[in-house]
C-alpha cells in the first residue's frame, strides 16, 4: 500500500513540496478523514442491516464500532483544521495540541461504545436468542475486512509520512475493525456448527478490542499532553545535523517541546574556546538553520566554550574519567574552573545521568575525593542532571 499512499499524496500536494509543511499536512489529514468517513458509512450500513436481520450481537457491536470510526474521523478533520491555526496572543505556541485533544476525545468515545457493547454481549450470553447466519453474511464481513485493512495501511502510511498522532489513532481504529471482524466470522462459523453462545463470546472479544483501542489512544494522547521524550529518530537527526557543522565538538542538554506538530528545540553546543565571538555566532546560526530546515522546528542554541588543549579543565576531565567509567556514565559537562595564582580555587561541572540512576551520592563523594586529593583548594561543586 506504500505505492498507493505515495500516489495519493503526490496528487494532493504540489510537486516538490514537503508533506510536513502545515498546508500539506492539512490536505493529507483531511483527505484521509473524508475517505475514512465515506468507507465507514458504507460498511456500517451493510453490517447494521445484516446484524439486525440475523440478531447477531457480535455483528451489531462490530457495526457500531465502525460507526464510531465515522465520528472519530470527523474529529480528526476538525482537529487538523484547528491545529493549523497560527499562534495568537492567547496561544503563543500555536494550536498544535488541538490534534492531540482530538485523539483524547476519540479515545473517550471509543471507550464508551466498548463498555456498552460489553454489557450487551454479557446480557446476550445470559439470555440466548436465535441467530441466523448464512454464507453471504460471512462473505460480506470478509469484504469489510479487506476494505478496512486497505484503509488501515493507507492511514498508517500517511500518519508516518506527516507524523500525525491523530492519523495513527484513526489507523488503529481501522486495524481494530479488521481484528474484530475476524472474531465476528469466528462467531458466525460457531453458530453454523451449533454453538450459538460463541456469538456472545465473540461479542465480548470485539468489545475488548474496542476498549483496548480506546485505552491505547488515551494513553498516547495523555503522554503527549503531559510531555513525553522525543523519539530516538528525532534525537539522532538533531545530533547528526548539529555535529556536522564545522567547529562543533559535542552537544548536550537537548530539549524538545512539542505542541502537536509544532516543535521547539533547544540544545547546548560545545565549541573550542579559541574562537572569536563572531565565529561562535556564525557556528550557532548554522546549527540553528540546519536543524530548522530538517525538523521544521524553532531552534535555540546555547554555546558552551570548552578548553581544547593543555588547561586545567582537561586535567580535571582526565582524573574523573575512571569514576565515570566505573558507574557507566559518559562524561562531565559545563566544566568551569577558577584559578588564583596557579591554584584551583573553584571547580564546577554537571554529570548527566538517566532518571533511574541511583548512585548520585556515591559518585559525588568519589569525584570530590579524587579532585580534592589533587587540588585541595578546589572546592568542587557537582550537579547531577537528568538527560534524555
Amino acid at each position: 500500500m506504500g505505492a498507493l499512499t505515495h500516489y495519493i499524496i503526490k496528487r494532493l500536494i504540489p510537486e516538490g513540496t514537503n508533506p510536513l509543511e502545515p498546508a500539506n499536512r492539512l490536505k493529507i489529514g483531511q483527505f484521509e478523514g473524508y475517505l475514512s468517513i465515506f468507507s465507514n458509512l458504507i460498511l456500517f450500513a451493510v453490517k447494521f442491516s445484516i446484524g439486525i436481520s440475523s440478531f447477531s450481537i457480535a455483528l451489531l457491536a462490530d457495526a457500531f464500532h465502525t460507526l464510531m470510526d465515522v465520528g472519530t474521523s470527523a474529529i480528526v478533520i476538525i482537529g487538523f483544521k484547528l491545529s493549523q491555526k497560527p499562534a495568537d496572543k492567547e496561544h503563543p505556541f500555536g494550536h498544535g495540541r488541538a490534534e492531540t485533544i482530538a485523539s483524547l476525545s476519540i479515545a473517550f468515545l471509543i471507550g464508551l461504545v466498548g463498555f456498552e457493547f460489553l454489557k450487551s454481549s454479557i446480557e446476550r450470553m445470559v439470555h440466548q436468542e436465535e441467530v441466523i447466519v448464512n454464507t453471504s453474511m460471512i462473505l460480506i464481513v470478509v469484504l469489510t475486512i479487506v476494505v478496512k485493512e486497505v484503509m488501515h495501511r493507507i492511514c498508517h502510511n500517511m500518519a508516518h509520512i506527516i507524523d500525525s498522532d491523530a492519523l495513527r489513532g484513526d489507523a488503529a481504529h481501522h486495524h481494530s475493525d479488521v481484528l474484530s471482524s475476524i472474531l465476528v466470522i469466528v462467531g458466525m462459523v460457531g453458530i453454523q456448527f451449533g454453538l450459538p453462545w460463541l456469538d456472545s463470546i465473540m461479542g465480548i472479544g470485539v468489545s475488548g478490542f474496542i476498549l483496548y483501542t480506546g485505552y491505547e489512544l488515551a494513553k498516547n494522547a495523555v503522554d503527549e499532553l503531559l510531555g513525553k521524550p522525543p523519539s530516538e529518530e528525532l534525537l539522532g537527526l538533531i545530533k547528526t545535523e548539529a555535529m556536522s557543522v564545522k567547529g562543533v565538538i559535542n552537544i548536550h542538554d537537548i530539549v524538545v517541546h512539542q505542541y502537536g506538530f509544532n516543535k521547539f528545540i533547544s540544545l547546548h553546543i560545545e565549541v573550542g574556546d579559541n574562537k572569536t565571538a563572531d565565529e561562535l555566532h556564525f557556528i550557532a546560526d548554522e546549527v540553528e538553520r540546519n536543524l530548522s530546515v530538517k525538523t521544521l522546528a524553532d531552534v535555540v542554541i546555547h554555546i558552551d566554550p570548552v578548553c581544547i588543549s593543555g588547561c586545567a579543565e582537561n586535567k580535571i576531565s582526565e582524573i574523573v574519567q575512571p569514576v565515570l567509567e566505573k558507574y557507566k556514565l559518559n562524561s562531565i559537562q559545563d566544566l568551569r574552573v577558577l584559578e588564583n595564582d596557579g591554584i584551583l580555587t573553584d571547580v564546577n561541572f554537571k554529570v548527566p545521568c538517566s532518571v533511574e540512576f541511583e548512585h548520585q551520592v556515591e559518585v559525588e563523594n568519589e569525584l570530590k575525593r579524587i579532585i580534592c586529593g589533587k587540588y585541595p583548594e578546589s572546592n568542587p561543586q557537582i550537579i547531577f542532571k537528568n538527560q534524555i
